[in-house]
């Protein structure tokens, strides 16, 4: 279904959006409604061609009909943050965090766009479920080292 992998990772400093990382979000997609899955390769491919307010109507409407799916969440995340409505995709990623099996990813997304929204609480909350996570530790330690920056 997902053979794309979109991984916009953050460089040296901070950029406006945090890592998006479908293939961390392929088994959760797979779990859309039937008759859903055809619709989120096509917001795949509209957030790939920074179509953004196409993908936000259609993550709203595949959002309604899986409500619970935690990827669609980040998804639409994403797309808000690309909008620049950061306090809706802060709201996005908390009820992504809260959805479905546990995910490293979701941690690191919500721990991204609390930085981004200057939730600091937050954001250190996330980096601590995240510190040891062979996969996402040592992004979370710049992460961290980030926002002590930020604290100064």
């Amino acid at each position: 279904m997902l053979a794309l992998c979109l991984v916009l990772a953050c460089g040296p400093t901070r950029k406006a959006t945090p890592d998006l990382d479908l293939k961390a979000m392929a088994e959760p997609l797979k779990d859309v409604k039937a008759g859903d899955s055809q619709v989120v390769d096509e917001t795949v491919r509209l957030i790939q061609q920074k179509q953004h307010a196409a993908a936000l109507a259609n993550l709203t409407r595949l959002t309604a009909n899986n409500p619970g799916n935690a990827a669609l969440r980040v998804l639409r995340g994403y797309v808000l943050l690309e909008l620049s409505n950061v306090t809706g995709s802060l709201e996005e990623a908390r009820i992504a965090e809260e959805s479905g099996s546990r995910s490293g990813y979701k941690c690191w997304f919500l721990a991204q766009v609390a930085f981004l929204a200057g939730d600091k609480p937050l954001c250190r909350r996330e980096i601590g479920h995240l510190t040891g996570d062979p996969v996402y530790g040592p992004k979370v330690r710049r992460l961290s080292q980030d926002l002590e920056q930020q604290t100064k």
